[in-house]
């Protein structure tokens, strides 16, 4: 490993140096300083090192720091409170800069995670000391709390605890190192949220709430993260979730569960093709809650988890979700997408709002018709090919355009759009 003085860690972050294989300097270009082109290797207190795609290893400073112009935020960087932060839609990088009219010393302290997206973010409130990196004792001692309550009998007594370690491990997560050290011995710490998440564990599984919240630990530690993408699939995380998705009985926490696939999926083509071949988009396919508003008390999270279902649909099949993904597994995609647009076109013609009429004030009443003509268009759009809709959705189509009323209701006019978009 190259080794760096202070100063020359400065020298490099400031100027985009890589040091290759070689020892010479090169250029760190924008492919290789967003997230997906680089490889962590190695964190210590004030510095990160990297390899990129050609092997390149560059090392710089672990904080962030500022000017009063746009920089890139390179991966495992801490970010300093009180910055401009954006995202540049085309290349997927991260950059911010001091906001304007502040002091021009960022503090080097309340530092919030580098997963942040938010476009303005503030100092965190939170009083609790800061804990050394990079490694953090007070995670350890949650993980290994986490693991010796998992590996015994599901204990309703103990869920109280286990609910109070998983929001700790939860809020920890979102920051790269955290989530790196969480997964550090993944062959024991997965398969205990996959014990956690499981509806059928034997003999007792652990309360709704805990396998909500075992999910959503899981998905935030590894989301936009390929390298812990990675051991999730490689550990099993996948054909595991599928199937607690699908036998899983409380609402809510299935679409927990459907969170955490999607981040390991996103990003991911291995992950993507063995969600396919595991089952998982027929398991959606056959998940139909609208179905279940008709028949039980629990309406309002059967149309939340049929929203995200829908949501999760349109972003596996959109072809910027996995770009890298080979040709075999495009043709299963295309394949799934085309029994997919007849299920969407299907259920829109079968709208079932008659189910709405004892929703909250709050849910919209062509909030979930506009998604599924969203989710429609574009399976169309990206497999015109193997997406073809039926005659009588033509037919349906024009009149659904006429019957939906001009008014005020901003759902209504979004749900038009999207029809007059699959009308052309």
């Amino acid at each position: 490993m190259v080794r760096l003085s202070s100063a020359s860690l400065l020298a490099v972050a400031c100027c985009g140096l890589v040091m290759t294989a070689a020892g010479l300097p090169g250029r760190l270009n924008n492919q290789d300083a967003a997230n997906g082109g680089l490889v962590i290797q190695n964190v210590q207190d004030d510095t990160v090192c990297s390899v990129n795609s050609n092997g390149d290893q560059f090392c710089y400073p672990r904080l962030f720091e500022a000017t009063n112009e746009f920089q890139v935020i390179r991966p495992g960087q801490d970010i300093p409170p009180n910055l401009h932060v954006q995202i540049d839609m085309q290349t997927g990088l991260r950059m911010a800069r001091l906001m304007p009219g502040s002091a021009e010393e960022v503090a080097h302290k309340d530092l919030v995670p580098a997963g942040n997206d938010e476009a303005v973010i503030t100092k965190n409130d939170d009083t609790r000391p800061a804990i050394p990196v990079p490694h953090n004792q007070q995670l350890q001692e949650y993980i290994d709390k986490l693991v010796a309550m998992a590996n015994v009998s599901a204990d309703h007594a103990q869920a109280d605890s286990l609910l109070q370690t998983l929001g700790e491990l939860e809020e920890l997560v979102h920051e790269t190192r955290h989530a790196e050290q969480l997964l550090r011995n993944s062959h024991t710490v997965i398969p205990t949220f996959i014990r956690l998440s499981d509806p059928t564990h034997k003999p007792v599984p652990w309360p709704s709430s805990v396998r909500r919240l075992s999910s959503v630990v899981l998905g935030a530690a590894v989301q936009n993260n390929r390298e812990l993408q990675g051991i999730v699939h490689a550990e099993g995380a996948i054909p595991a979730l599928i199937h607690s998705m699908e036998k899983e009985t409380d609402l809510r926490t299935t679409g927990k569960h459907i969170f955490a696939l999607s981040a390991m999926i996103r990003g991911h083509p291995g992950a993507l093709v063995q969600f396919a071949d595991r089952g998982g988009l027929r398991i959606l396919r056959d998940m139909n809650p609208m179905l279940l508003a008709a028949r039980d008390d629990n309406g309002y999270d059967a149309r939340k988890l049929d929203m995200r279902i829908v949501r999760f649909v349109e972003d596996l099949f959109n072809p910027e979700f996995n770009p890298e993904i080979s040709s075999d597994a495009s043709s299963l995609v295309a394949q799934n997408a085309a029994i997919w647009c007849d299920t969407l076109a299907a259920r829109l013609m079968d709208s079932l709002e008659d189910f709405e009429s004892d929703r909250p004030a709050s849910w919209s009443s062509y909030a979930r018709c506009s998604a599924y003509a969203r989710t429609l268009q574009s399976l169309k759009a990206a497999y015109s090919e193997t997406c073809k809709l039926p005659t009588e959705f033509g037919h349906w189509l024009q009149e659904e355009i006429a019957r939906v009323p001009k008014t005020d209701d901003d759902s209504a006019e979004e749900y038009r759009q999207a029809l007059n978009e699959l009308a052309f």
